[in-house]
């Protein structure tokens, strides 16, 4: 196991998100939330994944899913709602030996009093930024 939380924290994994990825404590914000989930990505942990994706939105989801080879979170902004609350994010990975970064803006709800990814935004909403 990497000393460094896959989420680019710069924090030790063991005071990161491994107390999320274990089940021992569940992310009180959308954004440990949503760098737990990238460290699941990472790890091919995807029973994580599938607890922490809103019912309504998630797919089906197997270990082929898991598949990319991850290499850097960076976060962009984040807006906390008490509510919904939206990140937005690049995740690098390789392909075919080239860089390439997933930029997305992220809407995060609670959902039986837990945070929860929803899906992703084509913008930011008007008065989030």
């Amino acid at each position: 196991m990497p000393n460094n939380c896959p989420c680019c924290s710069g924090k030790p994994f063991s005071q990161c998100c491994e107390i999320y990825l274990s089940g021992n404590a569940y992310p009180n914000t959308a954004e440990a939330l949503m760098r737990s989930r990238y460290s699941a990505f990472t790890l091919g942990k995807l029973a994580y994944l599938k607890k922490t994706w809103h019912p309504d939105t998630c797919p089906e989801l197997s270990a082929e899913d898991l598949q990319t080879e991850w290499r850097k979170l960076e976060v962009i902004k984040t807006k906390q709602g008490l509510k919904k609350s939206i990140v937005e994010f690049k995740a690098w990975f390789e392909d075919g030996g080239e860089a390439r970064a997933l930029h997305e803006i992220s809407l995060f709800k609670l959902y039986k009093k837990r945070w929860v990814y929803v899906e992703p935004l084509d913008t930011w909403p008007s008065g989030s930024k």
